[in-house]
């Protein structure tokens, strides 16, 4: 499972564990990115993207967005918004990927 996948599907069931088993968890997402970042074919862009990811989702971010101050909270979003975005976000992520894949395909 990518990381993606896997801190959305934290990401939504993060309700049903304790505060320190989510910190934990959040630990070893990193330590595996920590990891992917020493492979000889590593994709920056991914790594950077999950790093992205888990800050958005799981850090108190002052501002949904620090240039425009523009958006909502993830607080403030109903059950179904919360849905649709993690849905959004998993298939932007991965189409991005898929055409980065190509891309890199073409080039090797």
């Amino acid at each position: 499972m990518d990381c993606i996948d896997k801190i959305l599907n934290f990401y939504n069931h993060k309700d049903d564990q304790k505060e320190q088993e989510i910190k934990v968890k959040i630990g070893k997402v990193l330590i595996e990115l920590m990891e992917d970042l020493k492979e000889p074919d590593r994709n920056y862009l991914r790594i950077k993207n999950c790093l992205i990811l888990l800050i958005n989702l799981f850090l108190d971010v002052e501002s949904v967005d620090r240039f425009h101050l523009q958006g909502k909270s993830r607080d403030d979003l109903s059950k179904e918004e919360t849905e649709t975005l993690s849905e959004l976000l998993k298939s932007e992520v991965n189409n991005y990927q898929d055409k980065n894949h190509k891309f890199n395909e073409e080039l090797n």
